[in-house]
């Protein structure tokens, strides 16, 4: 599950060379709608509960990270041929924590062992099972079969195991990673998802690229022609700043900043689920120069980031007014003025008058030359809520989960959007 550097620059290095700011004459994409409870249930985590000599040692505290966050979907090797007994990963599942479980090692102990896990845990404990995580990183063996010929065809046999035993119905299958898309015509019988690996180079916004088409959408528009959902098994940012090209090293801040935008873009291009890569820093690295050891939301030591404080808070917000209502007939029917083309928004409906909308602005946040965060200043944006609200609220997420303004009365609300997600959250009058 590990993500190899090399090869993220490697992708980077084949994009196709854009201007400097690839958003530049675009105009400001048109806003999605989906329910809050659906964003809530589209943010998941990478874990290494397998790697005992580091900070997932400590099977409590990994449960107890996920809780604080409001997390509960995680991606994890199946079980077997490991350190940890398959007890730990049912401790985990009693816990409420939803697996996708990446096969790996040899297809049929992975199999077998996901089937004893499925026999012992509690119904709806796992709510995926992936294929082989990158062969293009990694030797891929299947029957007499090697690489990409190999990794398919154990695709192919792994989708069948699990739509043919009644105990996995209701389990997605999310593809493998790893293949060119391009030699690969089609996915049927051998995934229900999509899978894609994006990570932003060069502290890029995950809705820009300095070098070519934007990070998260270039990576699901090369899944599309296989007419599939699509999830991102993994994506995130390192925590040791840096500068140059082809790195993707930033602070902690721009960290939140970076994690944050990537689930409401992902969220906004329609991907189902984004599993950050990962809840903790996995080893100590004291020189402060091992990339991989510092991609946690959480420090070695078990302390928040910025970024696993964001996540908690956004989670805070998304879950406050309880399960989403129906629409009804009066769905939302606001406008933006002021939004520039590197404007974004997502509608979260909550019910019948009340909803979320989530702005942000993709302007570069990162310094790759100095290896320093920018901090663009916000952009002025007038949002009218087509009738009178009786409650406004303003949330920013890298902040806080109270709110950081409200209003009352009011038609119309000017807001400083940033280069970072912030929420407003409606009520309309006469609503429920």
């Amino acid at each position: 599950m590990r993500s190899l550097r090399a090869a993220l620059f490697a992708l980077a290095l084949v994009m196709p060379l854009h201007a400097a700011d690839a958003l530049a004459g675009q105009e400001a994409p048109a806003t999605r709608t989906m329910s809050a409870d659906a964003m809530l249930d589209s943010i998941a985590v990478n874990t290494h509960i397998t790697y005992t000599d580091g900070a997932y040692a400590d099977l409590q505290k990994v449960a107890d990270d996920l809780a604080w966050l409001g997390v509960r979907h995680i991606r994890e090797g199946t079980p077997g041929g490991s350190a940890i007994p398959l007890s730990s990963y049912l401790w985990l599942a009693r816990r409420g924590v939803k697996f996708d479980f990446v096969v790996h090692g040899d297809l049929d102990d992975s199999l077998r062992e996901l089937d004893r896990f499925v026999a012992a845990a509690p119904p709806g404990s796992v709510s995926a099972v992936e294929g082989y995580n990158e062969i293009d990183n990694f030797p891929m063996h299947y029957l007499e079969l090697t690489g990409e010929a190999a990794g398919l065809a154990a695709q192919r046999a792994l989708y069948e195991h699990v739509h043919g035993i009644s105990a996995l119905a209701g389990v997605a299958v999310y593809d493998l990673t790893g293949f060119d898309p391009a030699r690969v015509a089609a996915r049927t019988g051998s995934a229900d998802f999509a899978n894609q690996h994006p990570y932003p180079q060069n502290g890029d916004q995950p809705a820009h690229n300095a070098m070519g088409p934007a990070w998260i959408a270039w990576a699901v528009d090369g899944v599309r022609k296989y007419s599939l959902p699509v999830v991102l098994t993994e994506f995130g940012y390192f925590t040791i700043p840096q500068a140059g090209w082809l790195r993707i090293g930033v602070d902690e801040p721009t960290q939140a900043k970076g994690v944050l935008n990537g689930l409401f873009e992902a969220a906004r291009l329609g991907v189902t689920r984004t599993y950050i890569y990962e809840l903790l820093d996995e080893k100590l690295d004291p020189q402060n120069t091992n990339g991989e050891m510092h991609f946690g939301l959480f420090r070695n030591d078990d302390t928040p980031k910025a970024a696993a404080s964001t996540i908690r808070n956004l989670t805070t917000i998304l879950g406050t007014h309880g399960k989403t209502g129906a629409l009804a007939n009066n769905s939302p029917s606001y406008s933006l003025t002021g939004m520039r083309d590197t404007g974004r928004s997502l509608l979260l409906t909550r019910a019948p008058g009340h909803y979320l909308i989530a702005l942000w602005n993709v302007v570069p946040f990162w310094d790759r030359a100095a290896g320093k965060p920018l901090n663009a200043p916000p952009v002025s944006v007038q949002v009218d809520f087509g009738a009178r609200a009786s409650r406004v609220s303003l949330y920013d997420p890298t902040s806080s989960a109270a709110p950081l303004a409200h209003h009352e009365g009011l038609q119309r609300l000017t807001v400083d959007v940033p280069d970072h997600v912030i929420l407003v959250d409606v009520t309309m009058v006469n609503a429920p």
